[in-house]
């Protein structure tokens, strides 16, 4: 059957026989460039950043060394280890507390031994490190009978990759900073960092003693000393226009223990609390809030920032004490946006930003809902307004939340399911209106019926959902694809976006649609028309039990007109077979890009990094083209 499909309306769909695509006749694509539904969201593109999968230690954080502070440990008993260390030269090794340090920061290594004993780091399994690039190390010591220390990048079966002699070790007692620069002779995945120590003459007759701890290695070349460059390029080459962080799930822990407060995560990096990660490994916070906030600006992109609201998955703290909340609320806006003379903004100042970041949204919880969570919300957003009426407010869609009381406010939705649904009822999920509120689409992907690295696919059926984002920007102003991160030694949740390695990274099928998207914005909102067929499919609920049905248009579309005057119209075939195309209301020169792959489970790995990509070319458009299977195409019309 043919459906006629208005995308500045709802749709309403039809039932046709299931499992089965229609019959192969022309879809018609209308543009009409004269009727402009709208403005079109500058802010609509983002990027969603949580701690997940080790997506900052082990990811876009450039530390190399693992327990680089000894503050680890073994899982929830919170016992402390020496895990990811291991002796060298016959050294004997154990923890040892630091009686008058920080509380936050109480445990060195203690190594004895003869002359070569030392450890060893492996750091996120394995240092990868590249032909003549320089690495930074630092450590702190406390060496008696230490008179040198030895460092090395080194491999098994290789000679050392670089090395260095630190001499003037203090035998006083006392801790003192070292520091030295490696530099590559080789590339390797599999590097490890050693430091072996040399005694003096006491320490030759008696067995030398050293305390170590702030062991730190960083390649010389990262984004504001913090961030692997290559990470944060594919996240450049996104363009986005905000960063939601830190998270999704990691915001609110299981418990109130574990939930995120972002007051411990500033400051010096060896005295903030290290922390469980509710993904199943130890956060240094070593990038915090300040952190993350420079991330946004290297990127270009507005800050939004996600706070705690006083409730974790398994606790809710009591209204009566609740003021702490509400005062980080007031307390996070003044540090990012604050004058030097502030007591919060002059802490940002001495971290070396005077400058305020320009903090334009807050969300309040991350998937929190329910009537403890609207008085909660309520109790702090009267705050922030009173004090801080330029800061936009996010509120969270989750477990029948009521309206809450702003029609200013944005609501944060959340959409993790098939293919199949997201190119079905969820590409028209804002066809209508939900009401005198905006729309942030804070996490959404594809997660069933996929492949653990992601898949055409689900990237074809996320690019349908977001072609409805477009359509409906009146609405709809902010949207982040989730997870963003995970390196791809540590999948807790599948799939990601960009998988991060020892030596580059590798990216899923959907940071091409996201890039794309975002590469071809516009500033108007055309009306769109398609003439296409349909097909039925059936998949299993993503979150319970029961079955969708699922009712798809072979092709789907948006059009926008730039703020240069070009038409930009992106179609989608969510077919298995091509589709020819009539193109009416526009026409003329430009390019046409398109994205595509062999299957619909085809994906990149780490073995085959470059399986799919997008095509650019010169192309004029004379009313009709033919859309390859599964596939994204973007028409951009001077």
């Amino acid at each position: 059957m043919k459906t006629t499909l208005f995308l500045a309306a709802a749709l309403t769909a039809a039932s046709v026989g299931a499992n089965a695509a229609s019959a192969p006749s022309a879809t018609v694509v209308t543009v009409d460039p004269s009727a402009i539904v709208g403005e079109a969201s500058p802010d609509l593109w983002g990027i969603f950043f949580e701690d997940i999968d080790l997506s900052l230690d082990g990811g876009v954080y450039a530390e190399m060394v693992r327990n680089r502070s000894f503050e680890d440990g073994n899982g929830r008993r919170g016992e402390l280890t020496l895990e990811y260390w291991n002796p060298v030269g016959g050294a004997e090794c154990f923890l040892s507390d630091k009686p008058d340090a920080h509380p936050n920061d109480r445990h060195c290594m203690t190594v004895r031994g003869r002359s070569g004993a030392g450890v060893a780091n492996e750091g996120y399994f394995g240092m990868g490190v590249k032909k003549g690039a320089a690495y930074n190390l630092s450590f702190a010591l406390k060496g008696d009978g230490v008179k040198a220390v030895d460092v090395a990048l080194e491999a098994y079966c290789k000679p050392p990759l670089a090395t260095a002699r630190i001499e003037g070790v203090h035998g006083d007692g006392e801790w003192h900073t070292f520091t030295a620069t490696l530099v590559a002779n080789d590339d390797e995945a599999q590097a490890r960092l050693v430091l072996r120590f040399a005694p003096d003459r006491k320490g030759g007759r008696q067995g030398m003693e050293a305390q170590l701890d702030h062991v730190s290695l960083f390649p010389a070349d990262a984004v504001a000393g913090l961030f692997r460059r290559d990470l944060v390029e594919k996240l450049a080459a996104l363009k986005p226009s905000f960063v939601r962080f830190p998270g999704g799930c990691w915001v609110e822990g299981d418990t109130m223990k574990d939930a995120y407060r972002w007051k411990t995560t500033i400051g010096d990096k060896w005295n903030r609390r290290t922390q469980w990660n509710i993904w199943k490994y130890w956060s240094t916070n070593g990038v915090g809030f300040h952190e993350y906030l420079l991330l946004a600006e290297a990127l270009g992109a507005k800050p939004l920032y996600c706070i705690n609201c006083g409730m974790s998955h398994k606790e809710t703290v009591p209204m009566d004490k609740m003021d702490e909340f509400v005062q980080d609320a007031l307390d996070c806006i003044e540090y990012a946006n604050g004058p030097v003379n502030s007591t919060w903004g002059s802490k940002r100042a001495a971290a070396g930003h005077p400058e305020p970041f320009g903090l334009e949204y807050l969300e309040i919880g991350n998937e929190n809902g329910g009537g403890a969570y609207e008085e909660r919300y309520a109790l702090i957003a009267k705050a922030v307004r009173e004090k801080y009426p330029g800061v936009k407010l996010v509120f969270d869609n989750w477990k029948s939340t009521k309206r809450v009381d702003d029609p200013k406010d944005l609501r944060d939705d959340h959409f993790y399911d098939s293919p199949d649904r997201f190119m079905g009822a969820l590409a028209h999920e804002y066809d209508a209106p939900k009401g005198d509120f905006g729309i942030f689409v804070g996490e959404y992907a594809v997660t069933t019926y996929t492949h653990r690295y992601g898949s055409l696919r689900g990237a074809i059926g996320e690019a349908a959902f977001m072609l409805g984002l477009e359509r409906n920007q009146s609405q709809v102003k902010l949207a982040a694809y989730a997870p963003l991160f995970a390196n791809a030694q540590h999948t807790a949740w599948t799939p990601n976006m960009v998988y991060p390695t020892t030596t580059g990274s590798f990216v899923s099928p959907s940071w091409n649609v996201q890039k794309l998207f975002s590469e071809n914005r516009g500033a108007e909102v055309l009306k769109v028309s398609v003439e296409t067929g349909t097909y039925e499919t059936d998949t299993n609920f993503a979150w319970g039990k029961g079955v969708n049905r699922n009712v798809i248009e072979n092709v789907q579309a948006s059009a926008m007109r730039d703020a240069s005057g070009d038409i930009i119209l992106k179609l989608v075939n969510c077919t298995e077979e091509a589709q020819l195309v009539e193109i009416r209301g526009v026409a003329g020169s430009g390019t046409r890009t398109e994205f595509t792959g062999p299957d619909r489970l085809a994906h990149n790995s780490p073995a085959e990094p470059e399986t799919l990509k997008e095509e650019v070319a010169p192309f004029t458009l004379e009313g009709a083209d033919t859309l390859p299977p599964l596939s994204l195409v973007i028409y951009r019309l001077r």
